[in-house]
This record gives C-alpha cells, structure tokens and sequence, in this order.
C-alpha cells in the first residue's frame, strides 16, 4: 500500500499544496489509521508497560485472550475517546506543517537541499509540531490503556486525577522524550516513504518498481518503529510513573515508583540494570504489526483524500 501510484505524490518537493487541504486529508487519514489498529496498539502498549520480571503477558494471541477475559472485549479499545481525538489533531497538524514547512523551504531554498534531506528535515519539523500539540491525549491515552481493571477508568476521572496530583505539568511529564521519539519516526517516515518513491521512479522500467513502490508506506512504516522503538517503551513508561494509580498498570508498581524524579537518562539506565537491553524492545513485533500498516494506510489514505480535494476543487 503506498501513495497515489500512479499519480502526482503530494508531498515532495516543490509540489504546490494548500496547507488546509493536507490538514483535513490528515486528520482523515489519522482516524482511519486508528480504527484499523486500535486493538493492536492496546497490546503493544502493555507489552511496553509490563516491567521484565513480570510475566502476565506473553505472546500475542495469549495476551489478547487475557485481556478479553480479564477485562472484556471493550478493553481492546480502552483509551478510543482520547486516541482517536490525538489521531485527528497529529495527523492534522503532522501533515499540515510537513506541507507548511515543505513550501517555505521550496520557496526561499529551492536549490540547496536535495529531496531526500529536505524530506528529513521537513519531517523533523512536523514531528516537533505535531508530537507538541497532542502529547496531552497522548499521554491520557496511555493511562487509559494501561489500567487493567474490569471496569477500566473514565477519561474524566484520569483528567481529574492528573491535575488534582500532579498539576497542569502532569499532562505533559515526558513530553521531551516523546517529541524526540515522534521527531525521529516522522523524520525517518517520510525519509523512507520518499526515498523509495524516487528510487522507484528512476527504475520505473524494472519490473520491481511498481511493487516496491507500493510497499513505500509499509517500508518506512518499518524503518522508523524499529529506530525509535526504545525511546518509544521509554516515553510510556514515563508517562505513567507518576500516576497514583501505578498498582492498576502493573504487579509491580514499585518498578514504576522507582522512576519518579529521574531524569530520562536514569531511567534507561535504571532498566538496563534492572531489565537489561531486551526490556527497551519488549513488544516490537506488535508494534511493528502494528505500525507498519498504520504508517501505510495514513499515507495511502493521505494521497486518495488529497486527490479527492483537488477534483473538488476544481469541479
């Protein structure tokens, strides 16, 4: 699955295109991202929370049926409220400021960066945008998820909870791990997905050509989770060390406890001690099964919407 491929790709270089209209194709591409991963995002998540030594979590199929036992089927889509609402804004502002900032540089530096840098640092500014305006949601999402009661808890009363412990700041406790997780993926994304577009054009008479090129999406898909997957792990686990609620996330809070007033660099210190390097890796093949038809579809869904809006446009 890929962009457009056999039309006009939208975001390379020196392609004219309205700011608003690669925000609303992006926040479509975000929500039909999420409704299609959703469940797989609920394992990865756990998979990352679930300190080394603890093992209610095992294999995919294993962890599902616990989950669905435990909690209910509903507990697959635990945190849907505030991840869907994260999806629309990061997919609207991710590829609305990618556009944003891809004009401005084509316009005042037009000849001084190749496409694929330009692709890198373009990527690098709208992952720093769009991680900084939904890392609240993201952050709620994450302790939505990680409850494991039956009845699970309202986005409320996380709400209300977080403020009333933790304060405003609570919202946004590991926001600069996560800015650089969501900075490098976005970089590394668009990177991939347009390298290969290119590389794919300059060979388009091979016979691999065409079925690279619709892989493009599942490839960068790929390439960024398994760059910035432990970065990743690290930013979840911080997002819910200060929780009050850290026995409801886990069998052993007191790992999470553990972590309360470290800086980021202690922490991956702390659970490469503790854990070692795998724990930093815990849930990268879910992740992967997850990410990689996410970036996919976001990226095909992307260009057929921007399509659409052009011949709308233009009707």
């Amino acid at each position: 699955m890929s962009n457009n491929s056999n039309g006009k790709d939208h975001l390379r270089k020196g392609q004219k295109v309205a700011w608003y209209d690669s925000m609303i194709a992006g926040s479509v591409s975000g929500v039909v991202a999420r409704v299609a991963t959703a469940p797989m995002d609920t394992v990865k998540i756990r998979y990352q929370l679930q300190p080394l030594h603890e093992t209610k979590y095992q294999g995919l199929i294993s962890t599902v049926r616990t989950i669905v036992k435990e909690e209910g089927v509903r507990a697959l889509w635990k945190g849907n409220v505030p991840a869907t609402a994260m999806y629309v804004i990061y997919g609207a502002v991710q590829f609305g400021s990618y556009t944003g900032f891809n004009n401005i540089v084509s316009k005042r530096w037009p000849d001084t960066l190749s496409q694929h840098v330009q692709s890198l640092v373009v990527g690098a500014l709208a992952g720093v945008t769009s991680s900084g305006a939904s890392y609240p949601l993201d952050l709620l999402r994450t302790r939505l998820v990680a409850d494991r009661n039956i009845t699970g808890t309202r986005l409320i009363e996380v709400c209300r909870e977080t403020m009333q412990t933790e304060g405003l700041r609570g919202f946004f406790t590991g926001i600069s791990t996560a800015m650089t997780t969501v900075t490098l993926s976005t970089a590394t994304m668009f990177l991939t997905y347009e390298s290969v577009n290119i590389l794919c054009e300059k060979h388009e008479s091979q016979p691999w050509s065409q079925p690279l090129r619709a892989s493009s999406g599942m490839i960068a898909g790929l390439v960024s989770k398994t760059i910035v997957f432990p970065i990743d792990t690290l930013r979840r686990r911080m997002q819910i060390m200060n929780s009050k609620r850290t026995s409801s996330f886990t069998e052993l809070p007191q790992v999470y406890e553990n972590y309360r007033y470290k800086s980021s660099i202690s922490i991956v210190l702390d659970i490469l001690k503790r854990e070692g390097p795998v724990a930093l890796y815990k849930g990268l093949t879910v992740g992967l099964l997850k990410s990689v038809p996410t970036t996919a579809i976001s990226l095909f869904v992307y260009e057929k919407c921007m399509v659409l809006l052009e011949e709308v446009s233009t009707a």
